[in-house]
């Protein structure tokens, strides 16, 4: 009788640790198809923070210490290869070196500029890229987006942080998850049709999230777009999302990548 009932409670143990090593799966957010419509080069140089799409040029903050900038270029490309290569940027703004860019946004008249651990907001002027103020903030700076009334900032973490774009005082956090699952590293933001897209530093999927509640409300699988391109460092991680309003599409880049892609959500 002892010998079963030792066998009954060693079942129910195994049972027990059985459980918790595999615990009940969570639901995935679901997939999101897209197409592939156009494509364009990217200047390799660029090791791309924060990327968006103002008019008919983009602008882009490219990061590293000691080499950060702020520049804009056209969408249209020259026809020939050589000139696609050698295209100047229409304008251009050396970062002081002691920072590392991060984020970009843009608000009204000005871009907003996340440094990465020096806790500082850089504000430029949108068409001359001149310099106006800078804002101390506490915590990291990874990406920056805007909902048109607020900035939106990542720091590598599960959180969310919505400023006031006057004082970048934080009015909202937000926790993102996945069917309950904290989803952490995230990066590069960009806010269309009400969600906020971020990447996710070293994966190759894009996640659409809700800003009121943080849940994942699904997710893009680049992986098949990167294998387009020949890469060959560690750090070439996709981290570009800007919306094209004229296209109804985002072009999507990578740090250090040759390429731009554009890609248009099937419905």
């Amino acid at each position: 009788m002892e010998f079963r009932v030792k066998q009954i409670l060693c079942a129910l143990l195994c049972t027990s640790l059985l459980f918790i090593a595999n615990p009940a799966p969570v639901t995935a957010a679901e997939s999101i198809a897209y197409e592939l419509i156009a494509e364009r080069t990217h200047k390799p140089t660029l090791f791309t923070q924060g990327l968006l799409v103002h008019g008919d040029h983009f602008y882009e903050s490219s990061g590293l210490y000691n080499q950060s900038l702020l520049v804009s270029y056209p969408i249209a490309e020259p026809a020939s290869t050589w000139a696609k290569i050698s295209a100047p940027f229409t304008k251009k703004q050396t970062i002081p070196e002691r920072y590392f860019a991060e984020g970009l946004a843009l608000l009204g008249d000005k871009l907003y500029l996340l440094t990465w651990q020096e806790q500082t907001l850089l504000i430029y002027d949108k068409t001359t890229l001149n310099y106006q103020n800078s804002i101390a903030y506490k915590g990291e700076g990874w990406g920056l987006t805007e909902d048109g009334r607020q900035l939106i900032r990542s720091d590598g973490s599960d959180a969310l942080y919505f400023h006031s774009p006057d004082d970048f005082r934080i009015t909202k956090t937000i926790k993102v998850s996945d069917a309950g699952r904290p989803i952490s590293q995230l990066n590069e933001l960009e806010f269309a049709g009400g969600f906020i897209w971020a990447n996710i530093w070293y994966q190759d999927r894009i996640i659409k999230i809700d800003p009121a509640t943080g849940d994942v409300m699904g997710e893009m699988d680049l992986s098949e777009l990167k294998q387009k391109l020949e890469l060959n460092n560690s750090e070439q991680v996709l981290n570009g999302i800007a919306w094209d309003e004229k296209q109804q599409a985002f072009w999507i880049t990578g740090k250090l990548w040759p390429k731009m892609f554009l890609i248009r959500i099937s419905q």
